[in-house]
């Protein structure tokens, strides 16, 4: 397994490619343009982390080469995805709604996503930043999204943030991360 990151324009978000036996599958989408370079065979599908805009606005782009790719989130991701005001794009340049809701793969908490027959990605629900905040576990990866970015505290003061549930995430993926390598939503990694 071979893992690639993408410094997106918005925010300088991460989007992350997981490259494995000619297949490959995308942590975020941002910007399209980049992240095509850093895959290899077709892309498979999309691990959301959560669904703020600086997370997801290359999505539509992503559909119109990919039509037939699930992209994999919860319930109040699918929400923020069909809605402009709580994935926060209302208030940027380009509002953005996903156009395909066929594409939306819904998961729950501890759910497991086969991305090839001898790989999988774990879902660990993390709420807190954000209600629909998914850590998945791949390996010995770890992609934390906005949950948990080593040496920033978590921004919790957005509209659906809650303090409470952000700490008790944080303390959870640090467990998680004891043995694993952290691929956060914002920071370059080594």
């Amino acid at each position: 397994m071979v893992i690639r990151q993408v410094v997106n324009s918005v925010f300088n978000s991460c989007s992350y490619v997981i490259a494995h036996d000619g297949k490959s599958w995308i942590v975020d989408c941002g910007d399209v343009d980049h992240i095509l370079p850093s895959v290899e065979g077709r892309v498979e599908g999309v691990l959301l982390t959560h669904a703020h805009f600086d997370h997801i606005f290359g999505l539509n782009n992503l559909l119109a080469i990919f039509p037939a790719i699930p992209v994999f989130t919860n319930q109040a991701g699918k929400n923020a995805l069909l809605n402009e005001k709580l994935n926060f794009s209302k208030y940027h340049e380009e509002p953005f709604v996903l156009e395909s809701i066929d594409n939306i793969k819904l998961i729950n908490d501890g759910d497991t996503v086969q991305l090839d027959e001898n790989l999988q990605a774990k879902a660990v629900f993390t709420p807190g930043h954000s209600p629909d905040c998914v850590t998945w576990i791949v390996e010995d990866a770890l992609f934390t999204g906005d949950s948990f970015i080593p040496g920033v505290k978590t921004v919790t003061n957005f509209p659906l943030s809650d303090k409470a549930l952000a700490a008790r995430s944080e303390n959870l993926i640090r467990e998680l991360a004891a043995e694993r390598t952290v691929y956060p939503g914002h920071a370059l990694i080594d």
